[in-house]
């Protein structure tokens, strides 16, 4: 029984892989790579009308504008190139993981979430362990993303 159940799964994960894409397809998520750079590089600039113009609302201005002042060595790893390699859409909302094309905070991507469709995508929220104070890192900044990528599908 057992046996079973562990070949269901393992044939339900690889029909439908929640966590990644096929080899040798674009990520699905990969759209969101120019909306994300160009909100980290607004705020790397500290550029608020540029925030404001591709927000849904003060919440993510806020946000860049403060790790802009706090923390813009590392925000810097984010102004040339990001990779977006998973998230979830649910309607019109789409939350990705952007990672930068560097070593620094690799291992602690920044979570956004859009609204609207790719084009005009406009960003809801955003945050990052990366900018977070350490007592801070293990509080919930990127809301329960794994339970989101489960529910994807």
């Amino acid at each position: 029984l057992t046996l079973i159940a562990a070949a269901v799964f393992s044939a339900t994960m690889l029909a439908f892989e929640p966590y990644s894409y096929r080899s040798g397809s674009a990520s699905p998520w990969a759209a969101y790579a120019d909306p994300a750079q160009r909100f980290l590089s607004a705020a790397l600039k500290k550029d608020s009308l540029a925030l404001v113009e591709q927000s849904a609302s003060a919440t993510p201005v806020a946000w860049g504008l403060r790790v802009a002042r706090q923390h813009p060595d590392s925000l810097a790893a984010w102004s040339e190139k990001v990779h977006v390699w998973s998230g979830f859409t649910r309607g019109d909302t789409a939350e990705v993981l952007v990672y930068p094309d560097s070593d620094v905070c690799s291992e602690q991507p920044v979570w956004m979430r859009f609204v609207g469709k790719v084009d005009k995508a406009r960003v809801v929220e955003a945050g990052s362990a990366c900018f977070e104070p350490r007592r801070e890192r293990n509080e919930a900044v990127i809301p329960d993303v794994a339970k989101g990528l489960s529910d994807s599908r």
